[in-house]
C-alpha cells in the first residue's frame, strides 16, 4: 500500500516548535554570494540531529540509528553571508519504519521564508542491516513531540 503524501512544509514561523539557530560560515557561499546547496543540507542537519539525536541516544536502543531515505530542498528566498539562520522543524508524519519531517529556513529575525525541506528518515538496526521498528519508547517520545507541535 502507498504511504499518503505528507502536505508541503509550512513557511511561516508559527507552525515549528523546535528552532536551531546556524551561523553561516564566509565559505557556504557560492560565487554568487548565495548560500550554497552543500551549507542548506548541512544545516538542516544540524536542525535534523539537535531535535532527533538526544531521542535516539536516550530512547532508541542498542544498534539504533536513522538514515535518510530522501531529502528535498526548495529554495525560496536568497541567504546571504554574514548572519545566522534559523530554522523550524517539525514532525510531519511518524510511519512505522519511517518518519518525516519538515524544516523551514529564515534568516535570523526575518519573517521571509527562505527555503523549506521535507526529509523521511528510515529507522535501522545498524547490525542487522535493516529497518526496523522503533521502541517503544521512541515512537512515544516523537508522538508526544507531535501532539505539542502547532496545527
Amino acid at each position: 500500500m502507498a504511504q499518503e503524501p505528507t502536505p508541503a512544509p509550512p513557511r511561516t514561523r508559527d507552525r515549528y516548535n523546535h528552532w536551531t539557530t546556524v551561523s553561516i560560515r564566509y565559505c557556504d557561499q557560492d560565487p554568487l554570494g548565495h548560500i550554497n546547496n552543500v551549507a542548506m543540507a548541512a544545516y538542516l542537519e544540524q536542525a535534523r540531529v539537535g531535535l532527533v539525536y538526544p531521542l535516539l541516544k536516550s530512547k532508541g536502543g542498542p544498534n539504533f540509528e536513522i538514515v535518510i531515505a530522501r531529502l528535498v530542498i526548495d529554495y525560496l528566498n536568497e541567504l546571504h553571508f554574514p548572519g545566522n539562520v534559523e530554522i523550524g522543524t517539525r514532525i510531519a508524519r511518524l510511519g512505522n519504519k519511517s518518519f518525516t519531517l519538515h524544516h523551514a529556513v529564515f534568516m535570523a529575525g526575518e519573517e521571509v521564508c527562505a527555503a523549506t525541506s521535507e526529509v523521511t528518515s528510515v529507522f535501522f538496526d545498524v547490525v542487522k542491516r535493516e529497518s526496523v521498528m522503533p521502541t517503544f519508547a521512541l515512537r512515544a517520545a516523537l508522538e508526544e513531540f507531535m501532539q505539542q507541535q502547532p496545527a
